[in-house]
């Protein structure tokens, strides 16, 4: 059997229209946009001279650490000790770093724990009595060696760290000693075009929202030269064709000195015969929509809201920005998951080996519970009303036999409070049994 098919090229291709031939602008559009590589001293430069950039780093940093945590099973001693040592300070700091410069490392200073370049195991001594914050610039990628022993755990990955001295010099560190922060702006090794320390450590924050932020700039920069040129007066001299073909530029200057002191003494100018005064005002008309739409354009690209990010209050009817801080919230939250989260528990780990605050034979990380405290606090009354609520539905599962006492506990207050219910199966009846 012979099938045929007839096709049509009035569609996508126009010859009238001229949608996809070779003039059609849209045809120039791609997938790929282009990247503009910054320095770290660009980068700098940006965060250190204020505005968004400055804003975009800080607040995401601020926020992970600001309302602390809570370690399950610690009596205060353990997160004593982390205070102790600013822990709050230097995390934020490394975050800072990470955030701008794409990567961060915390060298724990301990005492007692043998040299620097060999391995560290807590469990054999050794007490940390300071951290130390390096930014990934300072860390000398190009002279250290990756590890290829499949059987290591550093493997693929750098088992001693070179960090450059304020003074130029550098010393050698080991892993097992540092805790390290990356971007979650990762890339591929296996990519080509890109740098070393950008394949390691991952791309600054900054990126984001550059594009976006730079046309912010460029309006609030447009702006400001039309506020220089709001009002705009116009002289009409009567003589002024004669003046120029004779070169006489010295009495034009003399004849707009005169009037600029007229209307500074008695606020007027006096004109001849043939002269005329007049003056335009520069509409701002639309200006301010075109900024609004800036700064939105600006804050989705960072995820961070416009009241947070430029400082302004919620506004339009009913406006309360709930919903905006409801979903940086769960955006702080993940980033607290996958950027603070893993050093903090090596942290509490090495910590809790000397003052044995929560009982582990092995020192495993799994032995450290982190619980982040809510980001915001929450409304008193309405807390309530959700737990009775959620204590009666619970009743109601036990008195039903869906759920033991035992699933409730882990469900409802293991880790914090929490609505959410998760079913294990050893407790599921066959539903399809004869």
């Amino acid at each position: 059997m012979k099938i045929s098919s007839l096709f049509r090229m009035d569609g996508w291709k126009n010859l009238i229209t001229g949608f996809g031939m070779m003039k059609d602008k849209s045809s120039g559009r791609n997938s790929v946009p282009g990247f503009t590589r910054l320095t770290q001293v660009e980068l700098q430069a940006l965060y250190y001279s204020g505005g968004v950039v400055s804003n975009a780093v800080d607040i995401p940093a601020e926020a992970m650490t600001q309302d602390g945590f809570e370690v399950q099973g610690d009596d205060g001693r353990l997160y004593a000790a982390f205070e102790n040592l600013s822990g709050h300070k230097q995390f934020t700091q490394a975050l800072k770093w990470t955030g701008l410069l794409g990567g961060a490392l915390i060298v724990m200073d301990v005492e007692g724990g043998g040299d620097w370049k060999e391995v560290w195991r807590p469990e054999k001594g050794g007490q940390i009595r300071d951290l130390r914050v390096y930014s990934c610039d300072r860390i000398c990628l190009g002279m250290m060696e990756l590890n290829n022993m499949p059987e290591s755990p550093y493997f693929e990955d750098y088992e001693r760290f070179v960090i450059k001295k304020a003074n130029g010099e550098t010393f050698e560190i080991h892993a097992s000693r540092c805790l390290l922060f990356k971007s979650t702006t990762i890339i591929d090794r296996a990519l080509p075009g890109w740098l070393e320390y950008e394949t390691y450590w991952g791309l600054s924050s900054v990126y984001k929202g550059l594009d976006d932020a730079r046309n912010y700039g460029m309006t609030c920069q447009g702006i400001a030269n039309l506020m220089g040129e709001c009002s705009v007066g116009k002289y009409k001299l009567s003589n002024l064709e004669q003046l120029v073909a004779e070169s006489n530029y010295k009495a034009i200057d003399n004849r707009l000195e005169a009037m600029d002191l007229q209307k500074s003494v008695i606020n007027g100018v006096f004109l001849g015969e043939g002269e005329d005064y007049t003056r335009e005002n520069v509409t701002f008309a639309g200006v301010a929509d075109v900024w609004d739409r800036q700064t939105m354009s600006v804050s989705g690209s960072y995820r961070i809201p416009v009241t947070k990010l430029f400082g302004r209050s919620a506004a339009g009817m009913n406006a309360t920005g709930e919903g905006d801080e409801d979903n940086y919230n769960k955006y702080i939250q993940g980033l607290q998951k996958t950027q603070m989260l893993p050093p903090l528990k090596k942290l509490l780990a090495c910590l809790n080996t000397s003052l044995k605050v929560i009982k582990s034979e092995d020192n495993k990380l799994s032995t450290i519970v982190v619980d982040f405290n809510p980001l915001t606090k929450r409304d008193q009354k309405k807390d309530a009303e959700v737990r009775e609520i959620m204590s009666r539905t619970d009743k109601n599962y036990v008195d039903a036999g869906i759920l033991p006492p035992e699933e409730i506990i882990k469900n409802r207050f293991m880790g914090g409070f929490t609505i959410d219910t998760v079913v294990d199966e050893d407790f599921v009846p066959d539903l399809f049994e004869d």
